[in-house]
């Protein structure tokens, strides 16, 4: 039984993440730790979270863990809150980007997620239900602690290490409705910063925009953005380890980019190091690492965490997937509230208070997305069908990845992936290249090819 998905548990709470679910979770995360030390749990807004909490914790304490509630509080401090020497664990209960109708979990040890193994654990144990049972003298107690001001006092101590106190810039802060609401404006005021908030108030019926902070969501604050003076704008999703950044004009950066100038700043300071990202990113960002002594790897969706149990991950000095960059001298946690901070420190010490200004350090290349429909019963043979019908299409391949889909790099620094999903009957593709003419040109093979692949299976 497959609980866990490539970030933590999502679903609806109805047919999937149930108070049961949680119930037995917290007994199998009790088990998990043999009963001992204590873990902490926070939520996001959503309406769903006491309802959850409350049976997540009665089946931690039911094995003779301790708990510290934390309350709401944005993802990356209750990631950060593993990290300290009391905590065995912590956990926050949250569906991110996802409809309020959803919930889940997502667990962290030592500030970074769980790994592939230990979700595995839980898994067998909310299956077998084999959990860990506690004598009624030695049932786990429950505390409750302000996570705020350590979070806080960690966070500018590493953006004051980056940089200056701005000087009243002024920047649009949009929350979501969720768990950063209370983080992110706080911390940008204390490095200085003039903040105007949106959609700032927490509720779990995210009434102002939906929680994914993509451009067809953000159309009211981009416009925001354009009519205001504001030298950037930040948007969060529910939890707040997701960061979309819009410029003064009102144009959302893409990700790659903002990925990009991360990476660049972070290899800069450390004199280089390896820049880790998923395997959906763009070629720009290998392009801008390397120009300044750096090395870019791609992994499969969801792995960015395996690679911080490697031998070599000492030498990751930032990583990310798409909107969700790790600063991983702050933490190896996704923290779209550092990058906030970092955004905006950067516009205003780089930029000279333009965004647009600062972006141009960072090349802007047309990329594609777009899904195809794909028929579940084919996916186990689909990839290995496109790959023998498209490399051939190519010219000029300087490497192929096959981790998660098929990947194909080429030297003129163009690339195309095809990955299937794992919850639709479809198949991903993504395309990058430096002009218009060659992106269209590698979306029509593509399309043809992917089609053929289908077709060809499906008889």
């Amino acid at each position: 039984m497959k609980i866990f998905g490539t970030s933590g548990i999502r679903g609806g709470i109805v047919e999937k993440v149930t108070p049961n679910l949680a119930l037995d979770l917290g007994r199998a995360l009790g088990t998990f730790l043999e009963g001992k030390g204590t873990v902490g749990v926070g939520t996001d807004a959503r309406t769903s979270n006491e309802m959850l909490k409350n049976a997540f914790i009665s089946g931690i304490v039911s094995t003779g863990t301790d708990v510290v509630d934390i309350n709401r509080a944005p993802m990356p401090t209750t990631a950060s809150h593993s990290t300290m020497e009391i905590v065995s664990a912590s956990v926050i209960i949250t569906a991110s980007h996802n409809p309020p109708s959803d919930n889940g979990f997502k667990f962290f040890r030592g500030g970074r997620e769980f790994i592939r193994t230990e979700e595995v654990f839980l898994e067998g144990r909310v299956k077998d239900r084999n959990f860990r049972v506690a004598g009624w003298s030695s049932i786990g107690k429950v505390s409750t602690w302000d996570i705020r001001p350590s979070y806080f006092r960690r966070a500018l101590d590493f953006v004051l290490e980056r940089g200056e106190k701005a000087d009243e810039m002024r920047v649009l802060v949009d929350t979501a409705n969720g768990a950063a609401c209370d983080y992110t404006p706080h911390l940008l005021r204390e490095l200085g910063f003039r903040v105007t908030t949106v959609n700032s108030n927490p509720d779990g019926h995210f009434p102002g925009r939906l929680a994914e902070p993509s451009p067809s969501n953000l159309e009211d604050t981009m416009r925001m953005a354009r009519d205001g003076d504001f030298a950037v704008t930040i948007a969060h999703d529910g939890d707040g380890d997701r960061i979309a950044v819009i410029d003064e004009d009102g144009r959302f950066i893409d990700q790659n980019r903002i990925i990009a100038l991360f990476a660049k700043d972070e290899v800069e300071r450390n004199g280089g190091g390896r820049v880790v990202v998923s395997i959906d990113t763009s070629s720009v960002i290998d392009e801008v690492v390397s120009a300044v002594g750096g090395s870019v790897v791609r992994v499969p969706l969801g792995s960015l965490q395996e690679t911080f149990e490697l031998p070599w991950r000492d030498d990751i000095i930032f990583a990310s997937e798409p909107w969700k960059p790790i600063f991983v001298r702050f933490g190896r946690w996704m923290d779209g509230i550092v990058g906030a901070a970092r955004i905006s420190q950067m516009v205003a010490e780089r930029g000279n208070g333009s965004c647009i200004t600062l972006m141009k350090s960072i090349p802007e290349y047309p990329i594609l997305r777009e899904n195809v429909p794909c028929p579940d019963a084919i996916k186990p043979k689909f990839l290995a069908k496109v790959k023998e019908l498209l490399v051939p299409e190519f010219s000029g391949i300087e490497q192929i990845l096959e981790e998660d889909g098929i990947r194909i790099e080429r030297n003129d620094g163009s690339y195309v992936l095809v990955r299937v999903s794992g919850t639709e009957p479809k198949a991903r593709l993504y395309i990058g290249a430096k002009t218009q003419n060659t992106l269209d040109m590698i979306a029509d093979t593509a399309r043809i090819i992917m089609k053929q692949a289908r077709d060809d299976l499906s008889q």
